[in-house]
């Protein structure tokens, strides 16, 4: 009997090429879809769900105009018109991809999309030479990618094998001991989240308590040769506390850490989520004053 070898493949949302904030040099960045964690500040709402999600532009829906062939080809007629609006039941939505098919203007779309390991290697290997002349590479990201490990464990391995430095973003939250074995020896840096010190609050505003998040962090630091970068996201009311920052601060001095990358908030996200059909959890709508990310500085400082 022959054997019958199936491809790897993964659930992904967006690549984006030319990227200069996910690691040195010139990279490519692969968002997976999934996560674990439910901030309410999300930057990448559409990475949350582990499965396709249909996404809807109303600024972008014109039903007079089009003639609605959305909802002749919807089998499960989730799609209706009220008072020249598209409205869409998504407890019913199959993403059958159907409606996104025909619409004419692009107001509905998919949230994405299964690839396969070879597809998605010949899309990172056209910018190898870029890679190569400016130090850069290939960024894992999400979502979390961690939530598909035997994909990135393959990914990872083959980049590897073409000589690409490779990288990950995390939210720190995953089993250490499938991290160490499929990931952590084809990884040359890793960018760790470190969102709240307090553990009712990182429960209140990510869903999960931080207890896996800081012990994983010290794992990779005290066992790993591999450079581990904390990253602490600003979220004004959240993140930005003096007792957060300080405590983030006091936490990474203890692993004699006394530095690290400090996000100011982007508020764009927030358009995001009204696609998708979701409410908002975080009302912040614009960016953070200079005097807001000067005072979250002064705040992690102080414990140096």
């Amino acid at each position: 009997m022959q054997s019958i070898e199936i491809e790897p493949r993964a659930l992904i949302f967006d690549i984006k090429r030319d990227c200069s904030e996910d690691g040195p040099g010139i990279r490519t960045t692969v968002f997976f879809k999934g996560c674990p964690l439910s901030c309410v500040w999300c930057q990448n709402p559409e990475g949350k769900n582990k499965k396709v999600e249909l996404s809807f532009n109303a600024d972008n829906c014109h039903p007079h105009q089009c003639g609605t062939p959305c909802l002749d080809v919807c089998p499960e007629k989730c799609l209706t018109l009220t008072q020249n609006k598209i409205n869409i039941n998504r407890d019913v939505c199959t993403t059958c991809n159907n409606c996104c098919d025909v619409c004419p203007t692009g107001a509905l779309q998919t949230s994405g999309y299964w690839i396969g390991l070879k597809e998605l290697l010949y899309r990172l290997m056209i910018d190898k030479p870029f890679y190569h002349s400016s130090g850069g590479g290939v960024t894992l990201s999400g979502g979390e990618v961690t939530q598909q490990m035997e994909f990135s464990h393959h990914l990872l391995k083959a980049l590897k094998a073409e000589g690409i430095h490779t990288a990950i973003e995390t939210s720190g939250f995953f089993n250490y001991r499938r991290f160490k074995e499929l990931l952590l020896p084809w990884l040359d840096l890793i960018y760790f989240d470190l969102k709240l010190i307090d553990e009712a609050d990182s429960l209140q505003y990510t869903g999960q308590t931080n207890s896996l998040i800081l012990k994983n962090f010290s794992k990779l630091h005290t066992s790993s040769k591999v450079p581990v970068i904390p990253r602490v996201p600003m979220i004004p009311g959240i993140t930005t506390s003096e007792k957060n920052l300080n405590g983030i601060a006091k936490f990474l001095s203890r692993h004699d850490i006394d530095d690290a990358t400090l996000l100011p908030y982007n508020p764009l996200w927030s358009d995001k989520v009204a696609k998708l059909g979701k409410t908002l959890k975080y009302q912040r709508m614009s960016f953070m004053t200079y005097e807001e990310k000067g005072q979250c500085i002064k705040y992690f400082q102080q414990s140096n």
